[in-house]
């Protein structure tokens, strides 16, 4: 399940119609610590109070044996952000964090993912006193032309669509749509998406969708 009824349709529309090639998915955890202002208010002031963060980091890199692209989404309650990566290159750089303040792990914390330059925006979620338990991720082999979840961290899911370079087309400033003769066999809402702009917003409860280029 992709517990989320666009990201379903998007699957189930381009199966079959993408080439399905495998794209090995992988990477490790490195924490952090810094030190920064208690507000944005006091940026650039040099004055406190200061508070301590922490940093959990997940970086990783998806590997195909062809020039691969993709869309990265973000699923929070009704709310999906999408965002298209500009690179097409046999390795992608892939990346989720955890951001939560020093002790307080177990309150709170702040969930980021990314997809090659592509960077989807923070999120609250649930904390941990563990951050690493309080993110799942799900490492392994993934297939151009599906979506498929790859972390969640309480409230919040990250996915991925991999394309594979020969199906794109790319344009100015490197936004890629699919090609033609692909898109046309696709429903609209997915069509949509894979042949215009570079980001935006789907929200499933209203049907409403809000998006910037």
């Amino acid at each position: 399940m992709l517990d989320h009824p666009f990201l379903e349709q998007l699957d189930v529309s381009l199966s079959g119609l993408i080439p399905s090639e495998p794209v090995e998915f992988r990477g490790e955890w490195s924490p952090a610590s810094r030190r920064t202002y208690r507000s944005g208010a006091q940026i650039g002031t040099g004055s406190g109070p200061f508070v301590d963060v922490v940093d959990l980091r997940w970086r990783g890199a998806l590997a195909s044996d062809t020039a691969i692209s993709g869309i990265a989404f973000l699923a929070v309650a009704d709310t999906l952000y999408w965002i298209k990566a500009s690179d097409a290159s046999p390795s992608l750089a892939i990346g989720v964090s955890l951001h939560a303040y020093s002790g307080y792990t177990d309150q709170g914390a702040t969930f980021a993912a990314s997809l090659a330059d592509a960077r989807l925006p923070g999120v609250p979620v649930s904390g941990s006193g563990d951050l690493v338990e309080a993110c799942a991720l799900e490492p392994g082999v993934l297939t151009t032309g599906r979506v498929a979840r790859v972390a969640r961290a309480s409230s919040a899911a990250f996915f991925v669509l991999l394309m594979p370079r020969s199906c794109l087309m790319f344009g100015r400033k490197r936004l890629w749509r699919l090609r033609e003769e692909l898109a046309a066999a696709l429903p609209d809402a997915a069509r949509q998406l894979l042949t215009h702009r570079r980001t935006g917003v789907l929200h499933s409860d209203s049907g409403r969708e809000g998006a910037c280029s």
